[in-house]
């Protein structure tokens, strides 16, 4: 596919992969065609080590699992937190389940036990079971996608299993979860982009011209994958304002590169790129899930891991 673009349709610039697998057999085509790539997946391996051709918008899957268990510790209010640990068998869960016990043993606390559930597991029982016996009283389920999360929540609350769920951003890409009623009631997530509903300059103008061009689906929401994408067509767009008419591969990257402390007007944090780092942002938002008024609820301003 990627060859067609390059090779076929002579594209110029590349938003995309959407998956970390995907980046990981595609980085090395995408640097070898000169391709520049504004990545919509975050892995450490987009940046590091330092890629010319490739920039992401916010931080890497690293940095959301610290900023998540640094709320746990600090802000959530559980004393002696017993966290287990709950992933899937696949790339962004190996990616995220190492940084999560790492982060863990920052503060001295070790998981109570680790549970893997497959993205697309209709049944969960058998993991509470084992959250139950070994007593943990909070759950980090990290490199997750909405479902899995659904399937998590609705069996813990069929089984009367009540702790706090503290997701990473896959879970929270759409809005499904505030769909399934009171299972969600005790479900937080990390996320570096503001959902549909969110206030600021950037999200009024997002709402805008998309209600322009499809007036009445303001509901249901969008999710934040939405914004997310948003976001990666904005700087794209700002790099070739930037870059002015005599443009080249070169001239984009350079422009893009001259981008600091960009103001999205809240449709993420500040992005700053520099000819040796193409990490955009470090800052992520906690919140928790609110199937009341069915929207995800701030909990935190943007924050950076400790």
């Amino acid at each position: 596919a990627l060859k067609k673009l390059v090779y076929k349709d002579k594209v110029f610039a590349f938003v995309g992969p959407g998956s970390a697998s995907l980046l990981n057999v595609l980085w090395k085509k995408i640097q070898e065609n000169k391709l520049p790539t504004v990545s919509i997946t975050m892995p450490d391996l987009a940046v590091e080590p330092f890629k010319k051709y490739i920039f992401i918008i916010t931080d890497t899957y690293r940095g959301q699992v610290e900023v998540l268990v640094d709320y746990l510790v600090n802000d959530s209010g559980i004393k002696n937190p017993r966290a287990a640990v709950v992933y899937p068998d696949t790339e962004v869960g190996k990616i995220d389940l190492l940084p999560t016990i790492e982060r863990l043993k920052k503060y001295k606390l070790e998981p109570v036990t680790k549970e893997v559930l497959h993205p697309a597991s209709v049944d969960a029982s058998s993991q509470v079971m084992s959250i139950k016996k070994n007593k943990a009283n909070c759950i980090l389920h990290v490199g997750t996608i909405t479902p899995t999360t659904i399937t998590l929540l609705r069996d813990l609350r069929k089984m009367g299993v009540k702790v706090p769920v503290f997701g990473s951003w896959g879970a929270m890409l759409g809005e499904a979860l505030n769909k399934i009623g009171p299972a969600t009631k005790m479900f937080y997530s990390v996320h570096a982009t503001s959902p549909w509903y969110d206030k600021g300059s950037g999200m009024e103008e997002m709402r805008r011209i998309t209600l322009k061009y499809h007036p009445g689906s303001e509901i249901p929401y969008r999710g934040t994958i939405y914004t997310h994408g948003w976001i990666c067509n904005t700087i794209l767009v700002e790099g070739l304002k930037r870059a002015g008419r005599d443009l080249d591969e070169d001239e984009l990257i350079e422009a893009l590169e001259d981008i600091e402390e960009y103001d999205t007007g809240g449709l993420c944090g500040p992005i700053t790129y520099s000819s040796d780092s193409h990490k955009g942002g470090s800052s992520w938002k906690i919140y928790k899930s609110n199937p009341d008024v069915g929207k995800f609820i701030p909990m935190t301003d943007w924050r950076v891991p400790k």
